[in-house]
């Protein structure tokens, strides 16, 4: 049994023995082709649609070499010590690619969808403890964004659909912590969403509430201005008036005092100004994000 691990770096574990045997690392494009084959087990790939997917600015006749090449590189790295497993992918009667769902190998990826899926496809007051500590398994897992490195588009996709069900899972974490009184819980898992999307605005709000209800008033008021900082930064914009309106709030409590709210007028007028301009920030903000991830890897 082989051990793919997809979080951070790719590498292949042989799992036969009583303990895991070293990691093996497989880069370029065999590690490529095979873990676009293994998430997508069961299913076998026309060599055409590899090509497409893998070599898609190559001539024909080169991305028909590559593929060759890698497949057979691939195959011989899996088959020597200390993998030594040559049934991994194989071709079907077309002469189709994949990884078939007997194959003897394990996916770090599928374990952590198996076990955050659960506890995320169920209300939230449905959620028992068994559960909640699959959950908790499953987050733990996740160390790294999957496939360090790979810069190909069904890559891209890939690894922001893991991101998102990760993201969904601390959140799920940050209600269940709040549900139980465990802010300081609580904050850890919205500080944990905020460390890999800084600009998720209604997190930065529910931190600021989770501080003023762990006694840190302080620590709620620098949270807003981190998130007025992040938006300015990044977007170019100024919070929503719903975070302002937690701030003012939260300022109101700390010298006892309470002030007239803003004019809604005003406030509006704000919110629907920055509704678009947020749209087309946020759209640049990603868009230079990914320029610089692919200059660095182009390094």
């Amino acid at each position: 049994m082989l051990h793919l691990n997809l979080f951070g770096h790719l590498s292949v574990a042989n799992c036969d023995g009583h303990l895991p045997g070293p990691s093996v690392e497989i880069p370029g494009r065999p590690g490529s082709l095979l873990a676009f084959l293994a998430l997508a087990r069961g299913r076998f790939f026309a060599r055409s649609e590899l090509l497409a997917a893998l070599w898609p600015e190559q001539s024909d006749g080169g991305s028909v070499r590559s593929l060759n090449t890698a497949l057979w590189r691939l195959r011989k790295a899996l088959a020597r010590p200390p993998l030594e497993q040559d049934a991994v992918v194989v071709c079907d009667r077309r002469g189709a690619l994949g990884v078939p769902q007997e194959a003897q190998l394990r996916l770090d990826v599928d374990e952590f969808s198996r076990l955050v899926g659960p506890a995320l496809d169920k209300p939230l007051e449905q959620l028992d403890a068994p559960l909640v500590e699959q959950l908790r398994r499953g987050v733990a897992l996740y160390h790294d964004d999957i496939l360090a490195g790979f810069i190909d588009d069904w890559a891209l996709r890939a690894r922001e659909l893991h991101r998102r069900t990760l993201l969904n899972a601390l959140g799920r974490l940050m209600q269940l912590c709040t549900l139980a009184q465990d802010y300081a819980g609580a904050i850890r898992h919205a500080q944990a969403i905020l460390d890999r999307d800084t600009l998720r605005e209604d997190v930065h709000r529910e931190l600021m509430q989770l501080f003023l209800l762990n006694g840190q008033r302080a620590m709620a008021l620098q949270q807003f201005e981190q998130c007025r900082h992040a938006l300015r930064k990044e977007l170019a914009i100024e919070p929503m008036r719903e975070t302002l309106a937690v701030y003012q709030r939260i300022s109101d409590s700390a010298v006892g005092r309470v002030q007239e709210p803003v004019a809604p007028l005003r406030v509006r007028e704000v919110e629907n100004e920055l509704s678009l301009r947020e749209l087309v920030g946020r759209a640049h903000f990603y868009a230079a994000q990914a320029d610089a991830r692919l200059q660095r890897d182009e390094r």
